[in-house]
């Protein structure tokens, strides 16, 4: 059988998949969704893993107001046997009348699985 090079070998991390991401405000028949995606880099679970994450004080959109976020506030799950999960985020049109507003994720981890360094701020904007 053929040496697999390609096994991963380093402790396991979370990161988001990219740093930065722009969705407009839509309408409020079809209002803007972003999947903000959040990636295990290391080894598989069979059971789900429960990721923590908060938003930023430098966020100027507001929960509520501005967008909402599918399931809870600050939870995201990785699947079991599965190597990533999206933070869904849909905006509310009528809270961005002009201009641009910013959402700011920090990705957390758990106990065991930390946040990748380089990778654990995602910047939404939101746009008209």
């Amino acid at each position: 059988m053929k040496d697999r090079d390609n096994i991963y070998k380093g402790p396991d991390v979370v990161e988001f998949l990219g740093t930065t991401g722009t969705v407009k405000k839509g309408t409020t028949a079809v209002p803007g969704v972003a999947n903000v995606t959040v990636q295990l880099v290391g080894h598989q679970s069979n059971s789900p893993i429960e990721l923590n994450y908060s938003i930023a004080a430098t966020s100027t959109a507001v929960s509520g107001t501005d967008y909402n976020i599918t399931g809870t506030m600050g939870k995201v799950t990785i699947p079991a046997n599965s190597s990533s999960a999206n933070i869904v985020v849909t905006v509310i049109p009528a809270g961005i009348p002009t201009g641009t507003k910013t959402l700011v994720l920090n990705l957390q981890g758990n106990s065991t699985i930390p946040a990748s360094a380089n990778y654990k701020t995602y910047t939404l904007s939101i746009t008209q």
